[in-house]
């Protein structure tokens, strides 16, 4: 900002009315002008003022290059702004050109009429305000970079931690005490009192470390100049600087909550974090991040209130720019209530995408108004607008290369649908547009990949048996032949078949309710595809056994990774639709299905809590990963289970899994 500060504080100690020439003629001569604020043009040709500040700079800046100081005197010399005229003489010239050594101090309160001293009173207080204002903007900035660079960096470190070896029993008992269990009580994906969802320990500590960091960095290293030319009290001036802090710190949280919200986040390609983990953070940074701006402008509002200067700053366009992208970012928050959120998601995803983009305007507008974008506090928004741009970007390339498809639809039952969309290759989750069910063409949705439509030598004609629980709990898989309740589920016919993706779909109030409507085929774009955290962990070389708990559809997000695992795993899978059922093998087909090694419960609860404790004491000595798709209300009591169980059997290396999409 203020680099040399030797010849910025010359040029702000020289504050004298001068004299300008207004015009000129061959009768009356020139006709002379004061001004108390002189335009750019006076200060770029007005003698004794480039003289006297020509010798303030030779005087006090003599251990800086002469280069440097030419190059400060083009560009600040008649004021700031990009279009300043340029002095009508260099700066060496203008000091050859005083012809004598001054020796009169001038006073700011009349004409300068000749070169002249600079008050080194006057001097050392504009020194001392301009180089302690300018480390603490630039201590503003460095603050910022902390925030966003470990808001990155942390969770790339500690998803490259898992690699340390440590041994089993400390790991497991750290992920039992530290990071599995929710932070207070028993619920995690279920929703305290329908409006928040409580953090996990491990999630909660990165949360506290956010919520800390902001608070220590908005309060702490600043200093002042004591007194400063600019201030009226030193309370006014770290007031100033408080506010400053707290916009910048501001600033640099969006590109942080933009990065956490986006599904295409380089984070999720480079962490074993969850999206679902990332969406948590994203709505908590925000908190902070709007928090944040209500300070900055809070602070000054009071700052001009009580100087009496809110009227007249309060009609210029920095201000209600400032005004209008504060406002705009508080008014995201009550839009993006769970309750919103799951009620009117389309309404929620407008409001959050229009306000956010006014936010934007109304923060690059503030700056512009009020700095022109000299100093770079537009780069924190260009940065996010980046981000965003980026996922926006991916986001049309992920469903651009695979183009218009039709997709087929076919009834289950009165809540679930099968979706086949033919011709087409994907794994994980995918996201779904169907551009012709409503007038929301962008309108969206994640669904799992339960299968491609693929010959595998599995066309052959056969017939399914799946233990159906009579009793309380079939824990042990039952193989075919043995004594016990069976039911034929369907037989595979002998039909050809070809490349496409399966999709099980429980139909509820939204776009999905249109999925059962009177057509059987529409265009649909696939956005693919987006691998599940489980998925790119649970292969042989990272985990030996896998127990994997399914509710309704939740199957479909474990089948693949079932059939994708060569080692040891088993699938309990809660279902109360038989056709569900049913429809899952015939998609499946007979053998592939056999590999998911299923039990399943049609009529009766599923004891979680016994059913995992017996099958983790099987596997003493190994590694267990227990993968959980489902209600949430199934997932809170597997993790729960899963946490009591890595703090009674230490010796097993226990890991839980959890997939599921959040609002």
């Amino acid at each position: 900002m203020y680099k040399p500060p030797c010849a910025h504080a010359c040029r702000a100690s020289i504050t004298n009315p001068l004299n300008c020439s207004t015009s000129s003629d061959e009768r009356m001569g020139i006709t002379w002008k004061v001004e108390k604020s002189p335009e750019p043009e006076c200060y770029a040709t007005n003698d004794a003022f480039l003289q006297t500040l020509a010798y303030c700079m030779y005087s006090h800046c003599q251990m800086v290059p002469n280069s440097t100081l030419q190059r400060y005197w083009e560009m600040n010399v008649a004021g700031s702004e990009k279009d300043q005229p340029l002095p009508k003489e260099a700066y060496q010239q203008a000091l050859q050109s005083i012809g004598f050594k001054p020796t009169i101090t001038t006073n700011v309160s009349t004409v300068l009429r000749s070169a002249s001293l600079v008050s080194e009173e006057l001097y050392d207080l504009n020194w001392r305000t301009l180089t302690v204002f300018e480390k603490a903007e630039a201590t503003h900035e460095r603050y910022g970079l902390v925030l966003l660079l470990t808001g990155a960096i942390i969770p790339i470190g500690l998803s490259f931690a898992r690699f340390i070896p440590v041994p089993t029993r400390l790991q497991t008992s750290f992920e039992a005490y530290v990071v599995t269990p929710p932070l207070i009580g028993h619920r995690h994906k279920v929703p305290l009192f329908n409006t928040f969802n409580m953090p996990t320990r491990g999630q909660a500590l990165f949360i506290a470390y956010l919520i800390i960091i902001n608070v220590v960095l908005c309060a702490s290293g600043f200093n002042s100049a004591d007194p400063s030319a600019w201030y009226t009290s030193n309370r006014v001036e770290i007031l100033t600087y408080v506010s400053n802090r707290a916009g910048i710190l501001s600033f640099a949280n969006i590109p942080l909550l933009v990065l956490y919200s986006s599904r295409n986040n380089i984070l999720l390609w480079l962490t074993n974090w969850s999206h679902s983990t990332f969406l948590l953070l994203h709505r908590w940074i925000a908190v902070i991040c709007v928090i944040e701006a209500c300070l900055h402008s809070a602070i000054y509002l009071q700052i001009y209130s009580a100087q009496g200067e809110h009227s007249s700053e309060s009609k210029l366009a920095y201000w209600y720019w400032g005004i209008i992208a504060t406002l705009a970012m508080v008014i995201i928050i009550p839009g993006s209530m769970l309750q919103v959120r799951q009620r009117f998601y389309e309404f929620f995803l407008a409001w959050h995408v229009i306000f956010f983009l006014l936010a934007m305007v109304g923060c690059c507008l503030h700056i512009y108004y009020r700095y022109n974008f000299q100093w770079g506090y537009e780069n924190w928004i260009y940065i996010a607008l980046a981000v965003w741009g980026f996922e926006r970007g991916m986001r049309i390339l992920r469903f651009a290369r695979h183009g218009i498809r039709t997709a087929h639809v076919a009834i289950v039952d009165d809540e679930y649908i099968k979706l086949e969309i033919p011709g087409i290759a994907a794994e994980g989750d995918v996201y779904l547009y169907f551009p012709t069910l409503t007038w929301r063409v962008w309108e969206n949705h994640p669904f799992s990949v339960m299968t491609d439509i693929s010959c595998d030598g599995d066309t052959g004609s056969s017939s399914t048996i799946i233990a159906t629980d009579k009793g309380r709990l079939p824990v042990s898989w039952t193989e075919k032949g043995e004594n016990m309740d069976k039911m034929s589920l369907t037989e595979i016919s002998n039909t050809p078949c070809q490349r496409g993706l399966v999709f099980y779909i429980r139909t509820q109030s939204g776009i999905t309710k249109y999925l059962r409507g009177t057509k059987s085929k529409f265009p649909v774009l696939v956005e693919s595809s987006y691998h599940p955290v489980a998925l790119s962990r649970s292969n042989a070389s990272d985990m030996t056994n896998i127990i994997a708990i399914a509710g309704g559809v939740g199957v479909t997000a474990l089948a693949p990774i079932l059939m994708r695992h060569e080692g040891w795993h088993r699938l309990f899978w809660a279902v109360r639709s038989k056709p569900l059922v049913d429809s899952v093998v015939v998609s499946l087909g007979a053998e592939r299905f056999d590999r998911l090694n299923a039990v399943t419960f049609q009529n009766s609860r599923m004891d979680i809590s016994r059913i995992l404790r017996e099958e983790v004491s099987k596997c003493a000595g190994t590694e267990v990963a227990v993968i959980v798709s489902g209600p949430s209300r199934m997932a809170d009591e597997v993790r729960l289970v899963v946490a009591r169980l890595m703090r009674e059997n230490p010796a097993v290396k226990l890991t839980l899994l959890e997939e599921s999409f959040s609002w």
